[in-house]
This record gives structure tokens, C-alpha cells and sequence, in this order.
């Protein structure tokens, strides 16, 4: 199911459990006991589906907050415009970050997942295809994961470490129990830097620096998976201005693997 679409469907859900509450409150009589049960049901299920960090429909991984580490993350690659100058910048730079990509991608792009295994970074898996995964069944959950995980062991012989970042931190009531049934964990970020907005480089380190310190998970975006091939040369252009403070406040980007809790 596509993002706008999710969205209504979703407000729709929360706007019926509502509705139902103010229907029986009319039919019990019950002043307005239900129709608030009802807003508290709306407002748990709407937390839970779009709160990426919420427990409400099962924990996230957490990060301990080690001295002198934080993990960057990037979404929705691998991308042959973006990625590899991405990896090569953080490598030499020495620091490690994890890449959350895309079975479709992968799949296009093998050589590009075996240059950033390479070079030392993690690949963890945001599923198949960017579907969000709100009304999306366990088998559908299941097939996403194996997909991306067949795709990455086709590349570099070796499965993706066991995270999932869902698209757009959107989750089901069933969706972390099932990622956990096939070894996975579901992990978010911390704070938000819309950098697939394109708000101008300045704004993309100011907003990404706000968020350095120890233990953080930083989400930016090296690819485009709304299929319109939109750049990340903002995110690209503004890596070494991110690393110059990381590394001024003594923070240097490790795999998000090493930097979770059991």
C-alpha cells in the first residue's frame, strides 16, 4: 500500500473507533465515557503504527549510549549516483556506517553492496520493495524480509545483519513479533533530518548535528524509493561538514549492530 493511501486508511481506522464510541455512548447513555475510550483507542493505534520509536505495537531495538559512538544509517539503496561515493567518504574517513537497503535495489546493484561489505560497512534490510506495511499480513512481512535477505546473500554471499528498519518507521500491531519470528529486530532513529526534502545542505548538517551524541542513530537516505530517481547529492555534499563535528565532539559512526542492547 502506497504512503497517501496508508495515511487514509489509517485515519479512517482510528476515525471509526471513535465513531463507535460515540454511537454506543448515544445508545447506552453512558455521557461520554466510550466516545473518550474510543479517542484513547485512535490515539494508541495511530502511535503505534506511525511512532517509530513507540512500544505500543512491540520494542524497538535500543542503543546503549558508549562512549564515543553513534551509528549513521542510510535508507533506501543501494544507488549507483549516491552510495558508493557515500561508503568510500565514510571509509576513509573511518567510520562505519549501516546501510538499510532495498531487495529491488540490491538485486540491481550486487557490486555496489560487495564495495560497502568492502570497505566495512553493515547492510540490514528495509524490506523488498518501500510498501508500507501498516494492513500488510505476516506472510506479506515474512516475504519482504526473505526477499532482501536472498538478495544480499546473492551479492556478497552472506546474509544482511538482523535489522529491519520498517518504510517510513510504519508498523502493524503483528509486525515487530513477526520480524522477530524470522530473527530480525526492528529498529527506528532518532530525531529527523528530511534530507529526501532537499532542504538545502546547510540545513541538513545543521539539523543531523543537533542529533550527535553517544549512542544516537542517525537516519539520511542514500537512495530514492518512490521511483522518481530523486538525488541525495545534498546528504552526499553535506557528509564531511557531519564527520568534521562528530569527530570535534569525539563521536566516530560504528555498524548499529555493535551499539545495541540485547
Amino acid at each position: 500500500m502506497g504512503k497517501y493511501a496508508t495515511w487514509l486508511a489509517c485515519g479512517a481506522v482510528a476515525a471509526a473507533l471513535v465513531l463507535v464510541g460515540v454511537g454506543l455512548d448515544r445508545v447506552l447513555g453512558s455521557g461520554f465515557a466510550l466516545s473518550l475510550a474510543g479517542l484513547a483507542l485512535a490515539a494508541f493505534y495511530l502511535s503505534g503504527t506511525f511512532g517509530a520509536t513507540t512500544p505500543f505495537f512491540g520494542r524497538v531495538a535500543s542503543t546503549s549510549s558508549e562512549p564515543g559512538h553513534f551509528a549513521l544509517t542510510f535508507d533506501d539503496g543501494p544507488d549507483p549516483r549516491h552510495t558508493p561515493a557515500i561508503g568510500r567518504l565514510l571509509a576513509v574517513r573511518s567510520h562505519r556506517a549501516t546501510f538499510f537497503v532495498l531487495g529491488v535495489h540490491a538485486r540491481k546493484y550486487p557490486e555496489i553492496l560487495v564495495q560497502l561489505a568492502a570497505d566495512g560497512h553493515e547492510l540490514a534490510s528495509h524490506g523488498e520493495d518501500h510498501r508500507l506495511l501498516a494492513f500488510a499480513p505476516p506472510s506479506t512481512v515474512r516475504r519482504q524480509l526473505a526477499a532482501t535477505e536472498a538478495a544480499v546473500r546473492a551479492a556478497t554471499g552472506r546474509a544482511p545483519a538482523p535489522l529491519f528498519r520498517a518504510p517510513h518507521g510504519v508498523r502493524s500491531p503483528w509486525l515487530s513479533r513477526t520480524a522477530a519470528r524470522c530473527g530480525y529486530r526492528v529498529c527506528a532513529w532518532h530525531g529527523s533530518v528530511f534530507d529526501t526534502a532537499q532542504p538545502g545542505v546547510t540545513r541538513v548538517v545543521e539539523r543531523t548535528c543537533r542529533l550527535l551524541r553517544p549512542g544516537s542513530i542517525v537516519l539520511l537516505h542514500d537512495g530514492d524509493a518512490s521511483g522518481r530517481l530523486g538525488s541525495r547529492r545534498q546528504t552526499l555534499a553535506a557528509l564531511p561538514a557531519i564527520l568534521d563535528e562528530a569527530e570535534r565532539c569525539g563521536l566516530r559512526s560504528v555498524p548499529l549492530s555493535s551499539l545495541l542492547r540485547p
